[in-house]
């Protein structure tokens, strides 16, 4: 299961969850910063990244925010490198055109 929360001492921050029952498998989280959404937590085994990211980001673009950045520690960003969410730079300049070329255009 994927839950959204929010936190509680600071309403800025969006986080989602994967749980299996009480349990946390992984987590990312991020705020929103102008017209922009900064992750700045990705705590997770490599088998949710993906997910979990397509899912933040889904959430963003379904609320018009366009743009990403990852404020991220460099294995985290090399982790998004691999997956194909980032190149060089730590960000994403369009999440609309990023899912526009689908799960294998990376």
């Amino acid at each position: 299961m994927i839950e959204i929360l929010q936190n509680k001492t600071n309403t800025q921050k969006i986080e989602f969850n994967a749980r299996d029952g009480e349990e946390v498998l992984g987590r990312i989280a991020g705020i929103l910063d102008g017209d922009e959404f900064v992750v700045d937590e990705l705590c997770c085994e490599d088998f949710f990244t993906d997910g979990l990211t397509r899912a933040i980001l889904n959430l963003m673009s379904l609320h018009g925010i366009d743009k990403a950045r990852f404020e991220l520690p460099n294995a985290d960003l090399e982790r998004l490198r691999g997956l194909g969410f980032i190149s060089a730079n730590p960000q994403i300049e369009s999440i609309n055109a990023f899912f526009d070329k689908g799960c294998n255009g990376h």
